[in-house]
C-alpha cells in the first residue's frame, strides 16, 4: 500500500522541518510555506491530510482552510499558538477535523496524525469489538466491559459511547454528538446531553477509578481519550 501523503503548510522553517522529519519516515510529504503555494500544492498533490498553520504570510491560514473546504474534505490538522476557545471553536465549525497548539508534543502530533488518516480511509466492514485501555465495547452484542466489569448502559448512553470509541482522540462539538445520537436538531439539548455524558462518565469511572476516559474540552465538545 502506498504511503500517504501530507501536506505540510508551515512557514516557520524550524517547525516544518522538525515535521518534515519527523513524518517522513512513513508518509510522503509536501511543503508550503505560504497560504498561496498551500492551495497549489494542494492541487497538485492531493494529500491524504493537511497539517495547517494558522499564521501564515499572504493568505492566512482561516482562509486556506475554508477554500479546501469549498471543494474538498480532506483531513485538516491545524496547529496554531492561539488559546482563545472560541477562536478554536470557530476553527472547527470552519472545517478543521483536530488543532494542536504550540508548542506541540511530538508523541500526541504522530498519533492524532494516525487517528485522521484511519478516519479518512475508505469504509470498511465495521469491526465487531472497539477496544482501548480497559474499555472493551462489542458492537452486534451491544456487550460492554470496563476493566473485565460488566456495565449495562441505556440506548443513548451507550450510543455516545459508540461513537467516542469509534473515533478515539477526535474531538467532537456537542451539537454533532447530540443531533447524531437523537436525530433532531441541538436546541436547548445542552443539558440533555450533559446529563447523559455525566453518567457515561460517572459509570465507567465506578468500574475503572484509575482512568477517565470521556473527557470535556472545555468550550469545544467531548473526546475518547
Amino acid at each position: 500500500m502506498a504511503a500517504a501523503t501530507i501536506l505540510i503548510v508551515e512557514d516557520h522553517e524550524d517547525i516544518r522541518t522538525l515535521l518534515r522529519d519527523v513524518l517522513a519516515p512513513d508518509y510522503t510529504i509536501v511543503e508550503a510555506v505560504d497560504g498561496v503555494s498551500a492551495l497549489s500544492k494542494f492541487h497538485d498533490s492531493q494529500p491524504d491530510l493537511v497539517i495547517l498553520d494558522l499564521m501564515l504570510p499572504g493568505i492566512m491560514g482561516e482562509s486556506v482552510l475554508k477554500t479546501l473546504r469549498k471543494t474538498s474534505q480532506v483531513p485538516v490538522l491545524v496547529l496554531t499558538a492561539i488559546q482563545d476557545k472560541q477562536k478554536i471553536v470557530e476553527l472547527l465549525e470552519n472545517g478543521a477535523n483536530d488543532y494542536l497548539t504550540k508548542p506541540f508534543d511530538i508523541d500526541e502530533l504522530i498519533a492524532r496524525v494516525k487517528v485522521q488518516l484511519r478516519a479518512n480511509q475508505p469504509s470498511q466492514p465495521q469491526a465487531k469489538m472497539l477496544t482501548y485501555g480497559k474499555v472493551s465495547l462489542n458492537q452486534e452484542t451491544h456487550q460492554i466491559l470496563v476493566a473485565d466489569h460488566e456495565l449495562v448502559l441505556p440506548k443513548k448512553e451507550f450510543a455516545l459511547l459508540q461513537i467516542l470509541m469509534t473515533h478515539p482522540h477526535q474531538v467532537f462539538q456537542k451539537a454533532q454528538l447530540y443531533e447524531t445520537v437523537w436525530g433532531e436538531p441541538y436546541v436547548n439539548a445542552e443539558n440533555t446531553l450533559n446529563v447523559h455524558l455525566s453518567n457515561l462518565r460517572t459509570k465507567i469511572s465506578a468500574l475503572s477509578i484509575d482512568s477517565q476516559y470521556v473527557n470535556s474540552i472545555w468550550g469545544i465538545g467531548v473526546r475518547f481519550d
